[in-house]
């Protein structure tokens, strides 16, 4: 194979993304999507300080579920682990080029569901 195809072969799994497999070989099925986002990536959680003077929801961390609007990170209570695909983080810039300012200067929890 090529370089390119080695590197990819032996390169540690993607710290923004946790993927259906690693869910369920972590047992966290029975969970929520909020309770396993902090449990496997808490940093995805991790609000850093707001860049702008906006409300109180700018900066903050946000989610979207099947790539529909920007909702509320409580939002993911209601989804359970086992029916997720993918669970992946953006940080503010690539939230903001995907979602515009609906993503308020913060990172966005894409939520893939199956």
């Amino acid at each position: 194979g090529t370089a390119g195809q080695v590197a990819a072969a032996t390169t540690p799994r993607n710290r923004d993304v946790i993927t259906r497999e690693y869910i369920s070989s972590e047992s966290m099925g029975s969970q929520n999507v909020l309770e396993v986002v902090k449990a496997l990536r808490p940093s995805f959680l991790t609000v850093r300080g707001s860049h702008s003077v906006g409300g109180s929801e700018t900066g903050t961390v946000h989610a979207s579920i099947d790539g529909n609007r920007v909702t509320s990170l409580d939002e993911l209570r209601a989804i359970q682990a086992s029916t997720i695909a993918e669970i992946r983080f953006l940080n503010p810039a690539a939230a903001m080029q995907k979602f515009g300012g609906s993503a308020m200067e913060g990172p966005v929890i894409l939520v893939k569901t199956m």
